[in-house]
């Protein structure tokens, strides 16, 4: 009997803490959402459009009436530092 007991205590011990790496989970998406919003945020500014030529070229780029030059978004993707999940993970 003891051991049925053990094994549904380490049942409710592996609940909790999926429990709790779920709320982690949900944490680090949200953290990840606002980075995100504040990095476009960012970039938006850097351009220094005004709302009406922001709205213009983004209704132009999402029509297809232009688009983006030949490796663009490849050379941006080279500018943007990578994180390491890992030494996230390392660190607590």
């Amino acid at each position: 009997m003891a051991t049925v007991d053990k094994i549904r205590k380490d049942i409710e011990k592996t609940k909790e803490k999926i429990s709790e790496q779920q709320k982690r989970l949900r944490t680090l998406e949200a953290q990840l959402v606002e980075e995100e919003n504040l990095e476009i945020v960012r970039m938006v500014k850097a351009v220094r459009m005004d709302n009406r030529e922001l709205t213009a070229f983004l209704k132009a780029y999402a029509s297809g009436m232009i688009s983006l030059p030949e490796g663009m978004m490849e050379a941006e993707s080279e500018m943007i530092p990578e994180t390491d999940m890992e030494e996230e993970e390392n660190e607590e």
